[in-house]
């Protein structure tokens, strides 16, 4: 029985309220994904620690990237929800609080950030993945898509499990 460690470290000071929902929808997808096994995850607040199973930092937008500014270089859409990148054998991602479409720059749909979070962890689990695989047919629809959206499917469920089964050094 395998009890995964998911941390969200957030950079934006933002409301327990909001903190709570992010939290709740990213925990649904976990127990969705581990529903009928004897592993599960939790997801919780806090800093990143060595030993927690993949890290993802909360970030105000692109501009704020916690990526770029612990990686030079980053290339980022402006209009992204999420980024992760591999440098070695370490894994960094993170989802934005606010998004711009259009060159305004608006906060995210609320229901969102739990399937973008869940979307850039996968990428996070599968380092040695293209963003073209997981966006395409290997990586199943649905969350793995490029424009992430429920339903979970059991390609995503597949892949986040066989992930989180080799720990990946996270960028803390």
């Amino acid at each position: 029985m395998a009890q995964f460690a998911i941390k969200i470290v957030d950079h934006t000071n933002s409301s327990d309220g909001l903190k709570g929902r992010i939290q709740n929808q990213l925990q649904g997808l976990f127990n969705e994904v581990f529903a009928d096994t004897k592993d599960s995850a939790t997801v919780s607040w806090g800093t990143g620690a060595a030993s927690d199973n993949a890290v993802i930092h909360f970030v105000d937008d692109v501009g704020s990237s916690y990526i770029d500014a612990q990686w030079k270089g980053a290339t980022i859409r402006a209009d992204a929800g999420g980024h992760t990148r591999s440098r070695g054998k370490v894994s960094g991602s993170e989802f934005y609080k606010h998004d711009v479409i259009g060159g305004k720059r608006t906060m995210m749909r609320d229901g969102s950030y739990g399937n973008i979070a869940f979307h850039e962890l996968l990428h996070n689990v599968l380092p040695g993945w293209s963003a073209d695989d997981l966006h395409g047919d290997k990586g199943g629809g649905g969350l793995a898509a490029a424009h992430p959206k429920r339903p979970l499917t059991p390609k995503n469920i597949e892949l986040m499990r066989s992930g989180l089964s080799v720990k990946t050094e996270q960028l803390l």
